[in-house]
């Protein structure tokens, strides 16, 4: 294990999401009718993290080809969700995902000012990809697509830190084993180290137990949690370090790239260490 290799715009690296477009997806986040649906909040998250990263790439008003990034939706199809000037490409330039959104909505921010007194203020906050939730839950063929996609990237950058993939989902696969494609995707590499497969599974269930990067199967409550272990990358040094950071809590270094029965709370915290 690396995971050392400074990122440039001489070597690159790549982040993909892979989201869960099952029909399931429409259901709210703990299963709390007061919760947005799990696929308008994953949108939105993504949308986010999309816009977090072309603010990491920016360096004085340029913003800097560090990061090549994708979105493969899975459900009725398996499909790259990114649209109009972005739909030819699986994986696009952060500066290009900065010049092409879908569209920029007015949103409206509260902040507190010196005096505590709150304001309303209007902000434009881009859009790259809108919720969908159709059909049932084709992992096995989406893990092969991303292993189409990064087995090219990898083959281009080979002295880049390797790619990270983060796999959306709120079930189990219905078209196979899982752990088959995902160990094959994990044994692509750079000379920096493997691809990085992280799972972030949305609970449907108030009342489950959230668990965040476990390290054993044995933490874990059914066969189905820990299929989704066993298809997950250790951590990497620096995840487990913001992992500790963000969660107020001890990481092991053994800890494996998962979070289980994730909240909206737990959704967020997950994507920032992903990414």
């Amino acid at each position: 294990m690396s995971y050392q290799a400074e990122i440039s715009r001489t070597n690159p690296t790549c982040f993909l999401f892979l989201v869960d477009h099952s029909t399931s997806m429409r259901d709210p986040i703990t299963g709390l009718a007061e919760n947005p649906k799990k696929s308008e909040f994953v949108a939105e998250a993504i949308n986010k993290v999309l816009q977090s990263l072309i603010v990491s790439a920016s360096k004085d008003l340029e913003i800097r080809r560090y990061y090549q990034i994708g979105v493969i939706g899975y459900g009725s199809e398996v499909k790259n969700v990114f649209q109009g000037d972005l739909a030819s490409e699986d994986l696009v330039w952060v500066d290009d995902l900065y010049a092409h959104p879908l569209r920029i909505e007015d949103r409206i921010r509260i902040l507190e000012t010196e005096d505590e007194v709150s304001e309303e203020v209007v902000i434009k906050f881009p859009i790259w990809i809108d919720p969908e939730a159709r059909g049932q839950t084709p992992m096995c063929e989406a893990l092969r697509k991303a292993h189409e996609i990064l087995s090219v990237w990898v083959e281009e950058h080979p002295e880049s830190y390797p790619p990270t993939v983060i796999n959306l989902t709120d079930g189990e696969s219905n078209d196979g084993d899982a752990r088959i494609p995902a160990e094959a995707l994990k044994n692509l590499q750079t000379e920096d180290g493997n691809v990085v497969l992280l799972t972030v599974h949305a609970s449907s269930n108030p009342y489950s137990e959230k668990i965040f990067f476990p390290e054993s199967e044995n933490e874990l409550p059914d066969h189905f949690s820990k299929v989704m272990y066993k298809m997950c990358s250790p951590l990497t040094p620096n995840m487990t370090r913001t992992a500790s950071e963000l969660l107020g809590m001890e990481i092991s270094s053994s800890a494996r790239g998962m979070v289980y029965n994730a909240d909206i709370a737990g959704i967020v915290q997950a994507l920032e260490i992903g990414t």
